[in-house]
């Protein structure tokens, strides 16, 4: 019996066009990559790979096979949503990874929305970074992922995945309450000598805010790094620094009384784009279609209430 884990990644070598390409996309390493290829090698008795060249590509074999299995994961897709609706009534167990801001303020709206209007589906919900999440999409580990890109450091689509935008906000400057900057917006130009709380090192969010000041002309002075937004804004708050907040990582406690001051910025014009994720071909599954259809309206709403 051929595992459907091996299939998948036998598929990814067919669509990036070798197993380097494959390894990327799944973050697998090559050789994890060429031990699920080898795998199926010897269970069909052929050589699925030629490694003699300088990139290893599926030969003849390996094309076949996966010809088969990108039938095979069709077909499972289909049974599964005809599963979906036996009796009339939508059932079944999705798994969704998200970043931590739409864990926040977008899926426990959803799930209030799907326990009224199809209490017997269950959603299994993992925090996971794009960086994680997409390839785990295409591992076939989740079912959809809640993303988010950054106009300034946007990210090469992955292969065969579909995308639905939900909104896209603006990103602010978080200053302590008493800070000396007064105006509702600002250039991060005028940021220029401020001390920098920046998020996670390496992570996308923290490239945005290297961009960004780039083209204010200067590199930030950090003084910390913070994987949780909610961390930066409690040490902007202490003075700290400042920090760039996305709006849906807005504290609740702000207001007129907030230890912390949220400042638009004027140029250069800073967002974010958040979306959703799901492999090719299960848009039409009903779970699936249930599933975004209520993510796209609890959206609209919070973008409303941004």
């Amino acid at each position: 019996m051929l595992d459907v884990r091996r299939l998948r990644v036998l598929l990814a070598v067919a669509e990036h066009g070798g197993v380097a390409a494959a390894a990327r996309a799944l973050t697998f390493t090559p050789p994890a990559v060429s031990q699920h290829i080898a795998a199926l090698e010897r269970q069909v008795g052929l050589p699925l790979v030629d490694r003699s060249g300088r990139t290893a590509r599926l030969t003849a074999n390996g094309h076949r096979l996966a010809g088969h299995a990108r039938q095979v994961l069709a077909a499972l897709e289909a049974a599964e949503a005809d599963m979906a609706t036996i009796g009339g009534t939508l059932r079944g167990t999705l798994t969704i990874g998200t970043i931590p801001t739409l864990g926040v303020a977008l899926v426990p709206a959803v799930l209030a929305t799907l326990r009224v209007t199809a209490p017997e589906v269950d959603l299994r919900i993992e925090q996971r970074e794009p960086e994680d999440s997409l390839p785990a999409l295409t591992r076939g580990e989740l079912d959809l992922a809640l993303a988010g890109e950054y106009g300034l450091a946007p990210h090469r689509r992955p292969v065969h995945q579909d995308r639905i935008d939900l909104f896209t906000e603006p990103l602010l400057v978080a200053v302590a309450a008493d800070h000396h900057l007064t105006g509702p917006d600002v250039d991060l130009a005028e940021l220029r000598d401020e001390r920098w709380i920046a998020p996670a090192a390496g992570s996308s969010c923290e490239t945005i805010l290297q961009r960004s000041c780039a083209l204010a002309g200067y590199e930030p002075h950090v003084v910390a790094h913070c994987a949780d937004f909610a961390v930066a804004a409690a040490l902007a708050a202490a003075g700290h620094g400042v920090t760039l907040l996305p709006s849906t990582a807005i504290p609740t406690t702000t207001g007129h009384h907030s230890p912390i001051r949220l400042l638009s910025v004027r140029r250069p014009h800073i967002h974010r784009t958040l979306y959703a994720a799901i492999r090719p071909g299960t848009r039409q599954h009903p779970l699936i279609s249930c599933l975004l259809e209520t993510l796209t309206s609890n959206a609209q709403q919070l973008r409303v209430d941004l």
